[in-house]
């Protein structure tokens, strides 16, 4: 298992509806949302596109009308990401940015962290990595935005929102795999079913292009932007460079763009109509090539 970040178990420390994408999503931040644990009423509408029930429902397959709105999105997402490389070259960072501690960052003490800890612990080691960083990377774009986040989901939802990619489905989204796995763990650990199901729901959206904080939830959300940081690089801007080293340096990428790029084609292959065919489509393996990291 990689070091426990997050600065107490990190310093005892791998590698690795309306909505966004795993190369070009639309970054759209919006008032500062809570998700609290016994906040049913917090919970997104599960049937939207992207969302849990619907992922269960289509298997992630998406009609006419849906790919249409995806790719509206997508082409906002990538003009967004145009702009923000320009802030990144001139060093404009938002106000705050550099004010964001990871060490303030802790890992939660509690069974059901545990529990991610260990599924994620299954992965190869690429993926690994990337959901520690992806944690990271959301948490400090998180305080960026002024947004709060449960820390208990979130952190688990970053260890598993990828867990399904590893071994694709046909006919299947991947993102229901994963959030099968986080159910597992949520019921071991006897979270909640609602906190459950929001986490569930979190990691099936997370790949939708043009998520909202509004219409998403914050988990959902923040679960794309910090993975889509570490991923193609979006938003990468809004975090202080002194940061993106440091988590670099507690999660080295490795080989990271080409072992993602291939995990990428092959579930889009597996559900050639779905969300990840349609970003394959539009470009998603070059973004992840061009992403301001080495490898």
């Amino acid at each position: 298992m990689p070091d426990r970040i997050g600065s107490d178990r990190l310093s005892s420390s791998a590698e690795t509806g309306s909505n966004s994408d795993h190369s070009e999503m639309s970054h759209q931040p919006q008032t500062p949302a809570t998700l609290f644990p016994d906040e049913a009423s917090a919970l997104p509408d599960l049937q939207r596109l992207g969302g849990l029930d619907w992922a269960r429902r289509t298997g992630g397959r998406l009609s006419s009308r849906a790919r249409a709105r995806l790719l509206a999105a997508i082409a906002l997402g990538q003009w967004e990401n145009a702009l923000g490389r320009a802030k990144l070259a001139l060093g404009r960072l938002p106000e705050g940015a550099t004010a964001v501690d990871l060490d303030t960052f802790t890992v939660p003490d509690s069974t059901f962290a545990q529990e991610a800890e260990r599924a994620c612990a299954e992965l190869p080691a690429a993926l690994v990595g990337h959901s520690y960083r992806t944690w990271l990377f959301g948490r400090a774009l998180a305080a960026v935005d002024g947004s709060e986040l449960d820390v208990e989901l979130f952190y688990c939802g970053s260890l598993l929102h990828d867990h399904g990619i590893a071994q694709p489905t046909p006919g299947r989204d991947f993102t229901l795999a994963s959030a099968d796995r986080t159910l597992a763990c949520a019921t071991t650990a006897g979270v909640s079913e609602d906190r459950a199901r929001a986490l569930a729901d979190a990691i099936c959206v997370h790949t939708t292009p043009g998520v909202s904080v509004a219409s998403d939830g914050a988990l959902g959300c923040y679960l794309q932007w910090g993975a889509m940081v570490d991923g193609v690089g979006l938003r990468v801007w809004d975090v202080a460079p002194a940061n993106v080293a440091e988590v670099l340096r507690r999660y080295p990428r490795g080989d990271f763009k080409r072992q993602l790029v291939a995990m990428m084609r092959a579930e889009a292959a597996a559900v050639p109509n779905g969300r990840f065919g349609l970003l394959i489509r539009c470009g998603l393996p070059l973004a992840v090539r061009m992403a301001p990291f080495e490898a």
